[in-house]
């Protein structure tokens, strides 16, 4: 009777064993073919990293006012967003919208801009890709070993040792394209758009607000670099830098829309 029982025992402890091993080899299979799709992907998506890199060529004159909507035709239905679909006749192109917010301000010339002690901004509007979030100036954590700025939670942050908008130097902004582990938001998801709309020459612009004015900006390059590579520079004209990670599920370089300040309000 024992013998027996030592025998099932035994050919049980074979059978876990057996189906163990099958289970690592299939979880093994797996894991080795999810690294070569994500490999895959990776260089797929590097490769067209070189078409998000953009300088503004207006193949139009163009003003910061003057436009209408009286010649906006909302037909055919695929240039209708889908929100919009329930009732057409309400949807406002985004460039309308644009047109709308770039009413009453003013070209600072080449003065510059007259305004003393600017307070940060803690608003910011790109009509043309749908973006107005609220600006959150960023800290600096301790690590012990190492310092780095925190990272902006559902909100663009702002470098604080960066000019503030408005000023002469460059002001830097960054936000999420999208955060799907720590949920900190997509508030830049459509900045991979401007590029596209830089190379055909349309107009993208970039209004703050701290409450008390409002500086319009006017993009005008895009370039991407290798998160590594990434330095906060200064230049001597008042310009903004608008940053976001890229490719997609990689996130291992950045995607720097610069612009110049072109009015104020």
């Amino acid at each position: 009777m024992e013998a027996g029982y030592d025998y099932l025992h035994g050919r049980l402890q074979r059978r876990i064993i057996g189906f163990t091993g099958v289970f690592f080899l299939v979880a093994g299979l797996l894991l080795l073919a999810s690294g070569g799709a994500y490999y895959g992907y990776s260089v797929n998506a590097k490769s067209n990293l070189d078409d998000l890199a953009a300088v503004f060529e207006p193949r139009t004159v163009s003003s910061i006012t003057g436009s209408t909507a009286s010649n906006v035709s909302l037909f055919p239905g695929k240039a209708v967003t889908a929100d919009a679909w329930g009732d057409p006749f309400v949807y406002e192109p985004a460039y309308i919208r644009q047109q709308s917010l770039l009413d009453g301000f003013s070209p600072i010339g080449e003065s510059g801009v007259a305004i003393s002690n600017i307070r940060p901004s803690t608003r910011i509007l790109i009509p043309v890709i749908g973006v107005d979030s609220t600006i959150t100036e960023l800290s600096i954590l301790d690590f012990g070993n190492s310092r780095a700025y925190e990272s902006p939670d559902n909100t663009v942050g702002h470098i604080p040792e960066s000019a503030n908008p408005g000023e002469a130097g460059t002001s830097w902004f960054f936000g999420h394209t999208e955060s799907p582990i720590s949920r900190e938001g997509s508030v830049f998801f459509n900045l991979q758009k401007v590029p596209e709309k830089l190379h055909n020459g349309e107009d993208v612009f970039i209004i703050t607000d701290n409450g008390e004015n409002q500086f319009l900006y006017r993009a005008t390059t895009s370039q991407v670099v290798h998160q590594d590579d990434l330095n906060l520079d200064a230049t001597p004209g008042a310009d903004i830098n608008l940053v976001s990670s890229v490719p997609r599920f990689v996130y291992d370089h950045r995607l720097v829309v610069s612009g110049v300040l072109i009015a104020l309000r």
